[in-house]
């Protein structure tokens, strides 16, 4: 099959390109980038084995990588599955995801490896790598067999969630991955400090009464890894960044030359401790009306508590929420708005590499609960890109840097080349618009875990639709279809300076 996309604005990071014109895809691959091209212009001879999609108003980019996704099979169907999982990437704009270890059994043998490459060739909607457990069973006490599983095709090392709390065996564990050149992705947790943890620690934590997780546990533990990093020469990936600490000790690391990567989730990026709330939230918004959010003014506005008359055009209102909603809590917790404010300024300078949703999908069992004792974890994959486009809506990130964040960051963690809109390049394409309203409505998610804080929000910014490989895995109702009325022109003015 053959696609043109027409009238479309293409924002294409590896090739520093920001512009409107066509493209062209046949048989799998990018055939031709037509940029700044006659928009008037109609196709003389279309074919039947030929569509036209027209992509005006909307944005074209390469199609997102995600660098941390809880697949859940096998093991763990009741909470999500290959074909459920990256059914809700494909309707998030992610082309390729890497599936956390965090699977009944566990990928700590090449066996296993392969069974869950031969799940994703067969029910797969879009590209998943697999990232191989670091020690057997994640339980941080004996390494796994790391070459066997780099022969498998393993593409990180990582035990998920779960911390290596013996430095000893972390430290030969970087040692091997160094020899193997293959990345350790770390979650930084020290464990002697978070017993029995419910949420941030801090101020609102006393409030509610609820045991906390201190940003001091993750900067403890960051602060060891990357020591142990510079020992051993390995590639460290950071996984789940949250807070400021964690980023100071980022930049000071990089200045020093260590080898390190990270990246930050959508709802660390905009949410805070303060979602736990719920309704007690002190309240410095406007209540959300039903309609849909105004369209964004020209200027750029200010912060997250403007009311809707400043025209911002996402709501993010933890008054919706019930206090105490499990949906909230996630390994690691919402922090502070310091934190927040830190971690956009490490995404946008750089020392932050990749978005990564963390998807982290759970069955109503294990939210349905008290508090401290639901399982953590936001299914995200089908809000993240709403979600951080706040941060363009809200002047504090460009379009640009965003769509890198979510493309070519992801690649240079994994060593590979970013994916393009290159003529030759395969035909990964996202299409979505930036300025779309919608409300969330979590129980028309494609995947299996509905758990979500953002159940009933006004974002704004929709996937319309995603090709993985030249061939179309999600569309929209009938986005782009000819015979369409035409849409509006590009509504991008100041996204793309």
């Amino acid at each position: 099959m053959r696609y043109i996309i027409k009238h479309g604005s293409i924002i294409d990071p590896a090739r520093r390109v920001a512009t409107v014109g066509d493209i062209v895809i046949c048989d799998g691959v990018v055939e031709q980038v037509s940029e700044l091209a006659d928009l008037h212009a109609e196709t003389e001879s279309i074919g039947d084995d030929i569509e036209i999609i027209n992509a005006r108003g909307a944005v074209i980019a390469p199609g997102f990588t995600d660098l941390h996704t809880h697949l859940r099979e096998p093991g763990e169907e009741q909470k999500e599955t290959i074909a459920t999982g990256t059914l809700a990437a494909a309707r998030g704009g992610f082309t390729t995801v890497c599936a956390m270890p965090t699977t009944r059994p566990t990928p700590d043998t090449a066996a296993v490896v392969r069974h869950v490459q031969a799940l994703a060739r067969r029910e797969g909607h879009v590209r998943v790598d697999v990232i191989g457990a670091l020690t057997q069973g994640c339980a941080g006490k004996a390494l796994a067999d790391m070459i066997e599983l780099s022969e498998a095709g393993c593409i990180a090392f990582s035990d998920g969630g779960h911390p290596v709390a013996d430095a000893g065996l972390m430290r030969q564990a970087m040692t091997y991955a160094a020899a193997l050149g293959i990345p350790v992705m770390t979650h930084c947790e020290e464990p002697g400090l978070t017993r029995g943890w419910a949420m941030h620690e801090g101020i609102v934590s006393t409030r509610l009464g609820l045991a906390g997780f201190p940003a001091a546990a993750e900067e403890a533990m960051l602060a060891r890894d990357i020591a142990l990093a510079e020992l051993t020469g390995v590639h460290l990936h950071v996984c789940n960044v949250s807070t400021a600490g964690a980023v100071a000790l980022l930049r000071t690391a990089r200045a020093r030359g260590v080898r390190i990567t990270a990246e930050v989730t959508p709802h660390h990026l905009t949410l805070t401790d303060r979602w736990v709330l719920g309704k007690l939230v002190p309240h410095e918004t406007v209540a959300v009306p039903d309609g849909p959010p105004p369209a964004p003014s020209s200027s750029r506005k200010g912060r997250r508590s403007a009311p809707p008359e400043q025209l911002i055009p996402s709501w993010l209102d933890p008054a919706l929420l019930e206090p105490y909603d499990t949906s909230t809590r996630v390994s690691p917790p919402l922090r502070t708005q310091t934190d927040v404010d830190a971690l956009v300024a490490g995404l946008r300078d750089g020392t932050i590499d990749a978005i990564a949703t963390g998807h982290a999908p759970q069955a109503r069992v294990d939210k349905e609960c008290e508090y401290g004792l639901a399982a953590p974890g936001i299914s995200g994959l089908e809000t993240a890109l709403a979600l951080v486009l706040t941060l363009v809506h809200r002047g504090e990130m460009d379009l640009v840097n965003l769509v890198a964040k979510l493309t070519e960051g992801p690649a240079q963690v994994l060593g590979r080349s970013p994916a393009t809109l290159h003529p030759g390049a395969r035909a990964d394409i996202v299409i979505f618009q930036p300025d779309q309203a919608w409300r969330v409505d979590a129980s028309q998610f494609a995947s299996r875990g509905r758990n979500t804080p953002l159940h009933g929000q006004h974002l704004k910014g929709q996937v319309m639709l995603t090709m993985a490989a030249g061939e179309i895995v999600f569309r929209r109702d009938h986005f782009g279809r000819s015979g369409e009325p035409r849409r509006a022109t590009s509504r991008l003015d100041g996204f793309l300076d």
